[in-house]
């Protein structure tokens, strides 16, 4: 048994174990059974790293859009995401749902538009050369992913 505070002489409640999972743990458990067996394997990082909460559904969107050259194939990626969420009982109330619901909100609302972008992009691939350079990578994909919509519209 720990004590939350020594100086106090009570013990703690319950024992701490550090081989359970925390709520990080938790996360990332769901976040592995959502994106099991997505294929091809960029595009199963991409939407990890989304789920996970390291990179914004816009950058998810233009490195999958990037990466897959179609946005049928990007729509068959985020309904086959959104299914999963909706039949893990356990992303009921999580962070992981609301990222997922947010990458498929996005999607939906900018779907025509990206299309356009990405019939522009067969056709004149300079186009969306991004002009300066991005503070990271995930910068670099919010702004191609802003470039894309800006086209598309």
């Amino acid at each position: 048994m720990t004590s939350p505070f020594p100086e106090s002489g009570h013990p703690a409640r319950r024992t701490l174990r550090r081989d359970q999972p925390g709520r990080e743990g938790l996360e990332a458990e769901l976040v592995a059974r959502l994106t099991r067996d997505v294929a091809p394997e960029a595009a199963r990082r991409a939407l990890l790293r989304c789920l996970d909460g390291d990179l914004s559904p816009r950058a998810t969107l233009a490195m999958l859009v990037l990466a897959q050259g179609s946005v049928t194939t990007v729509r068959e990626l985020v309904d086959e995401i959104t299914a999963r969420t909706d039949e893990d009982s356990r992303a009921g109330d999580s962070l992981v749902r609301d990222r997922a619901d947010e990458l498929t909100r996005l999607f939906v609302e900018h779907e025509a538009a990206l299309g356009r972008a990405v019939a522009r992009w067969r056709a004149d691939p300079g186009w969306l050369e991004a002009d300066g350079a991005a503070a990271d990578e995930a910068s670099y994909f919010e702004r191609t992913f802003d470039r894309m919509l800006a086209a598309g519209s």
